[in-house]
């Protein structure tokens, strides 16, 4: 029997409506893919500007104000890590959204001999997404008090 005959309209129809399910997951974590690479890309920003400022002004500086930027740059490079981690999560989330919706399509060939494989692969994806986003929990935990801490460092005035 040639598995590809012997469907109706309605159950590829069915197929297709349900490897569209991934796809939506796909594009959420495309979402969530865009908007770390830009968190990403200001930590890098901020640190290279820090890393400058201190390069240039750090002999100027007291041994207090210098040692605070140094370890200040020391929790940029920490909340980096955490951000490339979301990151390396959320892009295996998609791999494994995208082997999902294959796997839909696969299943229904084979005549569901494997029924529970995109379960387990959703569920796996599920798990990195949530993995992710905690990383991103904990780099945010990290960020709320640096910026007046490197403002107290670099004389900034208060308001």
């Amino acid at each position: 029997m040639n598995p590809f005959i012997s469907h109706t309209p309605q159950s590829s129809l069915t197929i297709i409506s349900a490897m569209i399910t991934p796809a939506i997951l796909i594009l959420a974590s495309g979402n969530l893919v865009a908007s770390t690479l830009t968190r990403l890309g200001r930590i890098v920003d901020r640190a290279r500007a820090l890393g400058d400022h201190l390069a240039v002004h750090g002999k100027a500086m007291s041994g207090s104000a210098s040692a605070e930027l140094t370890d200040i740059l020391r929790m940029y490079r920490k909340r980096s890590i955490y951000v490339a981690r979301a990151l390396s999560a959320y892009y295996a989330a998609i791999g494994f959204f995208i082997v999902t919706s294959l796997t839909i399509a696969l299943d229904n060939v084979m005549q569901s001999l494997v029924p529970w494989l995109a379960v387990v692969l959703t569920v796996m994806g599920v798990l990195l997404l949530l993995l992710g986003t905690l990383g991103l929990v904990i780099e945010t935990n990290l960020a709320s008090g640096m910026l007046g801490r490197e403002l107290d460092v670099l004389g900034a005035p208060k308001t």
